[in-house]
């Protein structure tokens, strides 16, 4: 287990890192390039990530179970798995530029072509990393120690660079190229691995096949975390998203920190499930039971310490968003569970389809139990149906981990 230990503990620095970087370049794109041209870099760095999860689909879980439980020593099958999964991510990546160019040609953007083109190499260089494979070799060390120097250099030679010529191409080149870069020799490396890349378009749709319901499991989970705000504002109007907001990102933040854990375990899982689910159910039921007590934990700590947390990030004046705080954050152990029992359980034996129906169908339930309550309770009762969907989320999970036993 040093082994997984070492890479949980890398993947839960990189993810700390994702927080810090969007943080940090906030005052030096902000400051230099002012708020029209900072809009533009958003816009475009945003559109580009978010197109680079649909690229990414569901091989993060999919593609990462095949290439554990194939192990390196299959050269021959490591390689068509190598050659499938990226060839069906040139198929989605070709799909999207493709409509992203017939929108631009229809649309009055004042952005300059120059930043477009940019954005499209932000968007590959997101869209075909290797982080997948290594995840599923279990030789995660160097890329992701890497990736975090890369990132650094990148934040540093911005700043140094921004205070020079604020320019919007200037910040879009060094972001990109620097993704570029951490992308490239990423290939490089599965190259060394692999032996020899090829296209092989019919593995490639095969391989969209079986990523599906990894994808839609991750869709669907990007969906009950994210939708909140949305739902607030139309169901409660402007002036509740900034008392629901505060308490959205604590929660968001606090489960995000059980992602590394889990992808760090999940090919050692997969790998394990698969020779001998007794066992490893019993390690994976020990991993569930641990993750729902710290969730405890947090939660409990996170509500005695709500008012300073508001205090702190708001100021005065937006006491009421305290007890919505001390409410919404028992989700955090149920969520937290559920993440547990699909990476730990479901996904690495195979059961992606049956995971990814029931969350969908738990994500639309809890957006309408959140809006049916808000009838009554406004912005507590949206509260109140998210809290009580992911419980009876844990419910069904736990339910259905036992029949799989």
């Amino acid at each position: 287990m040093r082994l997984q230990f070492k890479n949980v503990s890398l993947l839960f620095v990189a993810q700390l890192v994702s927080y810090l970087i969007p943080i940090l370049e906030i005052p030096i794109l902000a400051r230099a390039l002012g708020v029209d041209q900072y809009g533009q870099v958003l816009l475009i760095q945003a559109t580009a990530l978010l197109c680079s999860l649909v690229v990414e689909y569901g091989f993060s879980l999919s593609g990462a179970r095949q290439v554990a439980v194939c192990g390196v020593e299959n050269k021959t099958l490591l390689a068509n798995i190598y050659n499938g999964v990226t060839s069906a991510k040139i198929l989605l990546a070709a799909s999207i530029v493709g409509l992203s160019v017939l929108l631009l040609s229809f649309s009055d953007l004042k952005v300059s072509s120059q930043a477009i083109v940019w954005g499209y190499l932000y968007f590959l260089a997101f869209s075909f990393s290797n982080i997948w494979l290594f995840q599923g070799l279990e030789k995660v060390t160097f890329v992701v120690v890497f990736e975090l120097l890369l990132r650094f250099l990148g934040l540093f030679i911005l700043y140094q660079f921004l205070t020079v010529s604020a320019e919007i191409n200037s910040a879009l080149m060094i972001m990109s190229s620097f993704a570029l870069l951490n992308t490239l020799v990423g290939l490089y490396l599965a190259y060394r691995i692999v032996g020899h890349f090829s296209v092989d378009f019919k593995s490639g749709i095969e391989q969209i096949r079986k990523g599906f319901h990894g994808f839609i499991y991750k869709s669907s989970n990007n969906i009950m975390l994210s939708a909140g705000p949305a739902l607030v504002g139309v169901m409660c109007g402007q002036a509740s998203v900034a008392k629901f907001a505060p308490a959205e990102k604590i929660i968001k933040a606090s489960v995000g920190l059980v992602g590394p854990v889990l992808i760090g375990l999940y090919p050692y899982l997969s790998r394990r499930l698969l020779s001998s689910s007794g066992n490893s159910l019993k390690l994976s039921s020990i991993i569930i039971a641990f993750m729902f007590f710290a969730g405890v934990s947090g939660a409990s700590i996170i509500y005695f310490a709500g008012d300073f947390l508001i205090h702190l990030m708001l100021g005065v004046g937006f006491e009421e968003a305290i007890p919505i705080l001390q409410v919404f954050v028992w989700i955090i152990p149920f969520r937290m569970m559920n993440q547990s029992i699909g990476l730990t359980i479901f996904m690495p034996l195979g059961k992606d389809r049956i995971l990814s129906m029931c969350l969908m169908f738990f994500s639309v339930l809890s957006l309408c139990m959140a809006a049916f309550l808000s009838y009554w309770y406004d912005l507590a009762g949206i509260v109140y149906g998210l809290v009580l969907t992911e419980v009876l989320f844990s419910i069904s999970l736990v339910f259905m981990a036992f029949k799989i036993k």
